[in-house]
């Protein structure tokens, strides 16, 4: 059961490890999905997403991968499995399942920001609690967003369907739709999330965060780093 009535969620959105992901990743490496750095990237980002006070909750598909999901993740982290549809639609679902529960705000972020810096939740939950009719968005380098947070399920409803997922525009066409809302859009600091050879060896010699993930590169891909 996931009670979060009244609190802050942190919310991860992820694939099962076993289901894949990552493709363009893994062909770039010319290695098969691995799963031990699926589960390496998402465990390390479930670790950054720990935040004084909210709950964490893991919205994962498929639907039927609870119990794989939960034999990795700790007791005090609760599960939510994903509902169907493209990424916008799944992300939605998320902002109405978790509201529907009675949380006070949410902050979706995705799985693979393994040295995801504690500021930036401490940044987007602040801002929330200050402007609470806000969105917040935090951008990442490669034209997308690593996060998106929010205090009702319909505030980011036109920016999760402004489509475009793995084009190089889609944060400027999150943010044109939020503002046609009329929203008040709070951005955060860029964060680089780990879609490239180059996002993984930048996080493979991080001094910080990211430990699982750092390990497999410096195993796997010591010649590079």
């Amino acid at each position: 059961m996931v009670d979060v009535s009244g609190t802050v969620v942190v919310a991860v959105l992820t694939r099962s490890p076993s289901s894949g992901g990552k493709t363009r990743l893994f062909q770039a490496l010319g290695r098969s999905p691995d799963p031990d750095l699926l589960r390496a990237l998402f465990l390390d980002t479930l670790d950054a997403a720990e935040l004084p006070g909210a709950a964490r909750v893991v919205c994962h598909t498929p639907p039927g991968a609870s119990e794989e999901m939960r034999a990795q993740v700790p007791d005090d982290v609760a599960l939510l499995p994903q509902r169907t549809g493209d990424l916008g639609q799944r992300m939605q679902s998320v902002f109405d399942d978790l509201f529907a529960l009675g949380a006070a705000s949410v902050i979706l972020i995705g799985s693979d920001l393994p040295a995801l810096p504690r500021a930036a939740l401490t940044a987007a939950r602040d801002a929330l609690i200050a402007k609470p009719a806000a969105i917040v968005i935090g951008p990442s380098r490669d034209g997308g967003y690593f996060l998106v947070g929010a205090t009702s399920a319909a505030a980011p409803a036109a920016m999760l369907a402004a489509g475009g997922w793995g084009g190089p525009d889609v944060f400027a066409r999150a943010l044109s739709a939020a503002k046609r809302e009329c929203h008040e859009v709070v951005l955060l600091p860029e964060e680089s999330d780990v879609d490239t050879v180059e996002d993984l060896r930048r996080t493979a010699t991080r001094p910080d965060g990211g430990i699982r993930t750092r390990a497999w590169a410096r195993r796997h891909l010591g010649a590079i780093l």
